[in-house]
């Protein structure tokens, strides 16, 4: 008889402590929730650079050789446009992007959104061109996530960013300022 009560309380104990991690693990996510509705994100409307629509419209008209083009964008601008290009694609779960444009490096933050929690994510870059495309380097990146998470978007955003060499142009330079990039190139 001993041994059955000492049974049924062991079985107790489990479901005990599994539904007290249940309710911990529920408490954190509303916790996490309930902060992250706290803080307003930083919001920029979405609209695309005229001169990138420009652009993008004369490369799409097929009345191209080889020509020269230049876009210049500020923080701003650039914010707004890749706002755009994130409500073009939802299921990018990125959103609310802050970029600041430096001589030696950019900085992007953002929101992102993974598994209905949203995280604050930021990172540093320095941008170079090699063969007429750009190359990124990445200095420092705050993802709040696993390493081994971590390490795959890393990656995944490498092979991304590999995917330049499909571009119909070549860029010939890139001169970054304090709050302002100059980028030339050649139509393919």
């Amino acid at each position: 008889m001993a041994a059955i009560i000492k049974s049924i309380r062991m079985k107790s104990f489990n479901w005990n402590r599994w539904i007290a991690i249940a309710l911990i693990l529920v408490n954190i996510y509303m916790w996490v929730v309930a902060i992250q509705s706290a803080f307003k994100p930083y919001v920029v409307d979405p609209i695309r650079d005229p001169e990138v629509v420009a652009l993008l419209d004369y490369i799409q008209s097929g009345e191209h050789s080889g020509e020269e083009w230049q876009v210049n964008l500020t923080e701003l601008e650039a914010e707004q446009t890749v706002t755009w290009y994130l409500q073009k694609y939802p299921q990018i779960p990125f959103e609310h992007p802050n970029i600041t444009i430096t001589p030696d490096y950019v900085i992007g933050e953002g929101d992102v959104t993974i598994t209905g929690i949203r995280i604050h994510v930021s990172g540093k870059a320095s941008v170079t061109l090699v063969d007429g495309l750009p190359v990124v380097k990445i200095i420092e990146m705050n993802l709040p996530l696993p390493p081994a998470i971590r390490n795959a978007i890393e990656d995944e955003m490498q092979v991304q960013l590999q995917r330049a060499d499909l571009l119909p142009v070549r860029f010939t330079s890139a001169d970054w300022g304090d709050g302002v990039v100059l980028v030339k190139g050649v139509i393919r």
